[in-house]
C-alpha cells in the first residue's frame, strides 16, 4: 500500500480521468487509501466520512484538483437517503461502499439493538446509495460499483460474530444486485 501512496505504483495517472468516484468511509484505512489511489488515476473524489478535518486533510493530499469532502454519518438513514438524492445528480461512476466494522464480541453477547447501526452503516447505506446512483450509472452507460467487506465472509472469524453477519449479508446483497443491475455496471 505504501508503494501507491508514495507514487510508485505503474499504472496511468489518466486512466480514470472523467469518471467521478464516491468513496464511503474515506477518513482513513482502506477508504482514505482508495481514495488517494482513484484521485491519482484521475478520478475526481468525493471523499465522505464522518470527520470534517480528516476528510479535509484527505483532499489536500490528493493529487489533481475538484475533489470534494462530504460529511456524512452513514447510520444516520434519512440524511443518507436525501445525500444519495443529491449525489444522483452529479454523474458518479466509481461507488466505493465502505465503513468502519462493529467492535469485536462473541455474537452471542450481542443485543438486537447491536446489530442497528452496523446494518444501517454498511447494508442500509450502500442500499440506498445504490438505489439513486445505479439509474444515472445505466444512463451513462458504465458504472463500477466496489463493497468493501472481509474474508470473513468465505470463513467466519472467531470473535467477531457481529461483523460476520454483517459481512456475509453485504456478499449476498452483492451477488444478489449483480443479477438485477443492468449490464453495464459492475458490482464486487
Amino acid at each position: 500500500m505504501n508503494d501507491i501512496l508514495n507514487n510508485n505504483f505503474p499504472f496511468s495517472e489518466n486512466i480514470l480521468e472523467g469518471n467521478t468516484a464516491l468513496v464511503c468511509g474515506a477518513s482513513r484505512g482502506i477508504g482514505r487509501s482508495t481514495a488517494l489511489l482513484l484521485a491519482r488515476a484521475g478520478a475526481r473524489v468525493i471523499a465522505c466520512a464522518r470527520n470534517q478535518e480528516l476528510l479535509e486533510d484527505l483532499v489536500s493530499q490528493m493529487h489533481g484538483s475538484g475533489h470534494e469532502a462530504l460529511v456524512l454519518d452513514l447510520e444516520d438513514t434519512d440524511a443518507v437517503r436525501t445525500c444519495a438524492e443529491s449525489l444522483a445528480k452529479r454523474n458518479i461512476t466509481i461507488l466505493i461502499n465502505n465503513a468502519g466494522g462493529p467492535p469485536r464480541s462473541p455474537l452471542l453477547q450481542n443485543a438486537l439493538i447491536d446489530f442497528d447501526g452496523p446494518f444501517k452503516r454498511h447494508l442500509h447505506a450502500s442500499h440506498t446509495l445504490v438505489k439513486s446512483l445505479a439509474p444515472v450509472m445505466e444512463e451513462l452507460g458504465t458504472g463500477r460499483i466496489i463493497n468493501i467487506i472481509s474474508t470473513s465472509v468465505r470463513e467466519p472469524v472467531e470473535g467477531i460474530g457481529l461483523s460476520n453477519t454483517l459481512r456475509g449479508a453485504m456478499a449476498s446483497w452483492s451477488k444478489s444486485l449483480s443479477k438485477e443491475l443492468a449490464p453495464c455496471i459492475t458490482i464486487n
